[in-house]
């Protein structure tokens, strides 16, 4: 397992990186992916059958370094802040749902890799793709892991990897398991450690996702990939607790100390729950914008035969939905402001606890609940040929309900680790998904 270097103290000139979109503001950023959205909604189906957006679109990103949002500076990344992130994702998203989807978590793990990996591995990842670090983190169900020397050899098969479109590597959380049973089996919750492993060591089932085999998030990339007794170097796993639990050392992670910021961290709990709420507030975006062009150019079925924006019975539904969509955003907008204030406040020595952690992820969770709202306001009330095969209000629907699928998504769940954390009682989700602490 990865350890403290020398190297994470004094480091090393960094290896030379092109970023074509080096020195854009997180302004000129945004703009350059709301650019990109005639260009997205006009391949929504061509995403769909392919399980991802086209390579047009890809292309289009990396012609201003849009994959490098969250990059660090070292490898010559924009290095952008949580809230920059997420209005990219909110604003991919309103494009078209499932391909923000696939953008956002292929590109939202590298907080990840640049806080838990070292600085031997870092320089590795970030320059063998030309910068890119596109890489999916499925949870902890597919797989084992187990120690050899120099490193572990991982197998299992891992669905729902969403980003595997254009992703780099893969970071499949797994059981470590030893040949000792009793220790396997003794009481308490397993270890997982989460190795990086390039696409072109493991094998993804091209055909396990698009092409209608969803409901909907048909673009997302969430194919199932295989991972065939494959070795991963020591340098190149990290213990998964540390993803929610690295806060709580005033040492940090490999990526503080590399890079001098607290993003690295690289926390998942909050984090991991308010890049899935972005995309569904993108979607309630996108499903605004549809329901207007209805209000705009349909009109009444009763006289005089106005356009429905003229219509007390439409404008009562819309203003409803723009009232969930516009609290849905502002709530994102929220987390990100106080997850910033988190880190800045583990920077002058005060914990970042995992239970803090999953409080904040509350905000998100509500974000989203209010934004599938503004999705289902805005699809009952659009009219029947919202329900026709093709329509856009028909997609967002469908990609809406698909989220709801999601196990982040079941707000009861969500609720309950809320109400024990904010009591002071323990917290069993982070305990089950988290292992055993450091």
């Amino acid at each position: 397992m990865a350890t403290a270097t020398k190297a994470d103290q004094q480091p090393s000139a960094a290896p030379r990186v092109h970023n074509p979109g080096a020195g854009l503001s997180p302004e000129a950023f945004i703009d350059k992916i709301i650019a990109l959205r005639p260009m997205i909604r006009a391949q929504q189906e061509a995403a769909d059958a392919n399980g991802g957006y086209v390579k047009e679109v890809h292309e289009a990103l990396l012609d201003f370094g849009g994959y490098f949002a969250l990059n660090p500076k070292r490898y010559n990344g924009h290095e952008f802040d949580v809230a920059t992130f997420l209005r990219a994702s909110i604003e991919m998203s309103r494009s078209d749902p499932g391909s923000g989807w696939c953008y956002t978590f292929a590109t939202g793990h590298v907080p990840m890799i640049a806080g838990h990996y070292s600085q031997e591995a870092q320089d590795e990842i970030f320059t063998r793709n030309g910068g890119l670090a596109l890489a999916p983190l499925r949870a902890p169900t597919g797989g084992t892991i187990r120690k050899v020397d120099g490193g572990y050899i991982c197998k299992g098969a891992w669905d729902w990897g969403s980003g595997m479109s254009y992703a780099t590597h893969v970071m499949p959380t797994a059981r470590l398991v030893t040949t000792r049973i009793a220790e396997d089996s003794a009481e308490g919750p397993p270890t997982f450690l989460v190795p990086l492993i390039p696409i072109e060591d493991i094998t993804v089932l091209w055909d396990s996702w698009g092409k209608g085999n969803s409901l909907g998030l048909n673009a997302s990339g969430s194919h199932t990939f295989i991972v065939d007794d494959v070795f991963v170097p020591d340098h190149m796993c990290s213990p998964f607790h540390t993803f929610q639990r690295a806060g709580e050392s005033p040492e940090g992670t490999y990526g503080t100390r590399l890079h001098g910021n607290p993003l690295y961290l690289g926390l998942t709990t909050s984090y991991f729950t308010s890049t899935i709420a972005s995309v569904m507030v993108g979607c309630a975006w996108a499903a605004l914008d549809e329901f207007e062009h209805v209000l705009r150019n349909k009109r009444t079925i009763n006289p005089p035969f106005n356009y429905r924006m003229h219509s007390a019975d439409y404008q009562q539904p819309f203003g409803d939905a723009l009232m969930y969509a516009k609290a849905a955003d502002a709530c994102i907008m929220e987390y990100a402001r106080q997850y910033q204030k988190m880190l800045n406040d583990w920077e002058n020595g005060i914990p970042l606890t995992a239970e803090a952690d999953f409080a904040a992820g509350a905000m998100c969770t509500n974000a989203a609940r209010l934004a599938t709202k503004a999705v289902e306001i805005s699809f009952y009330a659009g009219g029947s040929s919202s329900a026709m095969k093709g329509g856009r209000l028909n997609r967002y629907f469908r990609d809406m309900a698909t989220y709801r699928t999601h196990p982040i998504a079941q707000y009861h769940t969500a609720a309950i680790g809320f109400a024990q954390g904010y009591l002071g009682l323990p917290v069993p989700q982070l305990e089950a998904v988290g292992g055993k602490r450091a």
